[in-house]
């Protein structure tokens, strides 16, 4: 590394000095205002030497390049030919990185039907949710139960109340009819006291008729006004155990409801069915965050067992294979780089192909015109043998080449 830095500090130093004659050379030549004269090709010559330059760098990038690509191919062959247990170890690592890999992207892609909200709440009862799903259940069923319930005492209250109803007209019929008896026995008593003050007829068996008719119906009424009061009295007590009982249910309804409402509220659920799905959404999650948890420590311990593999192999770039592990798998993978690499590796020679010639062209060009005209700047000569030992150009490395 030492060397190669001082190689590159040197050519950096030899590239300024010759920047700098660049500069003095063109200063001079911009003063020429008669351009027949023959230092206008001096111009052409610096143009020239700039161009053999930046080709000379291109070059130098491009074997750069071309290097780093070769160390792929010779890292790819050793990958090829390792030994056989080696190769197994390597690959068995590879294939386990690659399926921790797919269980981490299926992990990510799984969307459990559980809101953030009813994570956050459910993780904080999640040693009770048992519980409370059960209790929950209960509440719903109790809540059911007494809903019944209600809907049966309403009943009873509504039919004692129509039976109560029912009774008080029948007691106001009856007293009706019973004034309607009195009035109609008054009646019939002037109508036989009149008959009998004008016919001194004998009315004493019609007065008994009367008089017997009269007691009949008002026994019939009396014993019927007893019945209703009786009657009536039993309405009453059965209303008023109706609506007793419809206050303690009413009571206890409105207490498991609050209950059942909070628990929907809470939790953002309708009913105990959803919270027991919504729960097992929240374990399926739990389990899938664990599970995502330890693949990513496996992976990570996966990585760094292939990374130790590789080190140990003495690879030029042992840390590009962390990504392309598919390639320590699939032969197929592998082929496909290796090709890949050859063709990127042509493409670069192809390119070193074209800038040499240019390079070359550049300097047969400046050697022309150097040996047609004797006359140039001191510079020039001082710029051509800089560029000649910092390119590599010129008759000496001609002969070399």
């Amino acid at each position: 590394m030492g060397f190669f830095s001082r190689r590159q500090k040197k050519r950096e130093m030899r590239t300024a000095r010759i920047d700098d004659a660049f500069n003095r050379v063109y200063s001079q030549i911009e003063g020429i205002d008669n351009w027949d004269d023959p230092k206008k090709l001096e111009r052409y010559i610096l143009d020239s030497c700039e161009q053999i330059i930046a080709s000379t760098k291109a070059m130098e990038r491009q074997k750069m390049e071309y290097r780093i690509v070769t160390r792929y191919l010779n890292d790819i062959k050793a990958l090829e030919n390792l030994p056989k247990e080696q190769a197994k170890d390597l690959r068995t690592t590879a294939t386990r990185i690659c399926e921790l890999e797919q269980s981490l992207i299926d992990a990510r892609a799984i969307q459990r039907n559980i809101s953030d909200e009813q994570y956050e709440v459910i993780s904080d009862d999640e040693s009770d949710m048992p519980e409370i799903i059960n209790r929950f259940s209960a509440d719903e069923l109790y809540q059911a139960k007494l809903k019944r319930n209600l809907a049966y005492l309403e009943g009873e209250k509504s039919r004692w109340e129509i039976e109560r109803e029912d009774l008080q007209t029948q007691v106001k019929l009856f007293k009706k009819m019973a004034i309607a008896i009195m009035v109609s026995f008054m009646t019939l008593i002037i109508l036989l006291m009149a008959m009998y003050n004008v016919s001194k007829t004998d009315i004493s068996m019609w007065g008994l008729v009367v008089l017997f008719v009269c007691a009949v119906s008002g026994f019939v009424v009396f014993l019927r006004q007893n019945t209703i009061a009786r009657d009536n009295k039993v309405a009453i007590v059965h209303l008023n155990q109706a609506i007793s009982m419809l206050n303690v249910e009413r009571m206890k309804y409105v207490n498991v409801t609050n209950s059942v409402e909070y628990s929907k509220d809470r939790y953002f659920v309708n009913n105990a069915a959803e919270l027991q799905y919504v729960w097992e959404q929240y374990q399926d999650k739990v389990r899938d965050q664990r599970r995502y948890i330890e693949n990513n420590e496996d992976l990570e311990f996966y990585s760094n067992k292939l990374e130790k593999i590789l080190g140990s192999l003495g690879l030029a770039d042992d840390k590009i294979w962390l990504n392309q592990v598919n390639a320590l798998i699939d032969r197929q993978d592998m082929a496909d780089c290796r090709h890949r690499l050859v063709l990127r590796r042509k493409k670069i020679r192809d390119r070193l192909d074209d800038h040499r010639k240019i390079v070359q062209e550049e300097r047969n060009e400046i050697d022309r015109l150097m040996s047609s005209h004797e006359h140039y700047l001191p510079e020039i000569q001082e710029i051509i043998k800089s560029v000649d030992k910092l390119c590599g150009t010129g008759a000496s490395n001609k002969q070399d080449a």
